[in-house]
């Protein structure tokens, strides 16, 4: 207890430069950043994650020279880093719920709305199904550990006390948007074949029997056959996860090594 009084004063601002950076990734981050999370909590876990992480992290003095003209610019600094690694973290959830959205408006299920807990915005039905899968499913691989071992190692990567910020490492990020998109698209291109085909059987029907009301009979069978499918699929959707949180956590270490290049 006594040491923790007897911090030189680089320790003391290595220390709130960390704090800084936690608090930025927490409230950024997908899990840990959730509006059901109290503010107690979230401020507790990342004054336990600096403590934590503060002293297997190397500090030296030289860095520190005219620290007085720059420390706002190192707090900048951390919070930019923290953000950015914490809202591309958030991709993983963006994807599902992306998913889950195509598929709503496939079938016809898209007016029904509600509040999503996870993101914190309206979402439908099937979004909700998806989202509460996608979480079972990062909690079940250790996400949540993922995260942490991710922000631990930034430090590695992103030393403490530099000014250096590569702002072209974000160029990357269109990639792994392109990259996202056909993830999204896979999870959903069973559902959406499968409603086409009905659609265009359904518009052969009608061409066949004009009697037939197409535009009633055709909501409840697209609907009754897009849940089929997607509870059929679920399996392959479950495979997509897993290729999902490998290629974000494969693009959040590679934007680590770039910004600091």
């Amino acid at each position: 207890m006594n040491s923790l009084y007897m911090m030189s004063e680089v320790k003391v601002l290595v220390f709130s430069l960390v704090l800084i950076r936690m608090i930025s990734f927490i409230v950024a981050s997908p899990v840990f950043g959730s509006a059901q999370i109290s503010a107690h909590a979230k401020v507790l876990l990342c004054v336990t994650l600096a403590i934590c992480l503060f002293p297997s992290i190397p500090v030296d003095g030289k860095v520190f020279d005219g620290l007085t003209n720059d420390l706002i610019s190192l707090a900048g600094r951390e919070v930019l880093v923290g953000i950015s690694l914490g809202f591309f973290s958030r991709m993983f959830f963006y994807t599902v719920s992306m998913a889950g959205q195509v598929i709503s408006n496939s079938i016809g299920l898209s007016a029904g709305q509600m509040f999503n807990p996870l993101l914190g915005s309206p979402g439908n039905i099937i979004e909700q199904f998806y989202s509460i899968l996608g979480m079972l499913f990062f909690f079940m691989v250790n996400g949540h550990h993922m995260l942490i071992g991710a922000l631990a190692q930034s430090f590695d990567y992103i030393k403490i006390g530099q000014l250096r910020f590569n702002l072209a490492a974000f160029s990357e990020v269109a990639l792994f948007g392109q990259t996202i998109l056909l993830i999204t698209i896979k999870m959903c291109a069973p559902v959406m074949v499968a409603i086409l085909l009905s659609q265009v059987a359904l518009g052969l029907l009608g061409r066949a029997i004009p009697q037939m009301n197409v535009l009633v009979t055709s909501f409840p069978i697209t609907v009754m056959l897009g849940l089929a499918v997607m509870m059929i699929c679920i399996p392959l959707y479950m495979n997509g996860l897993n290729n999902l949180i490998e290629v974000v956590a494969v693009n959040l270490l590679q934007l680590m090594k770039g910004i600091n290049v």
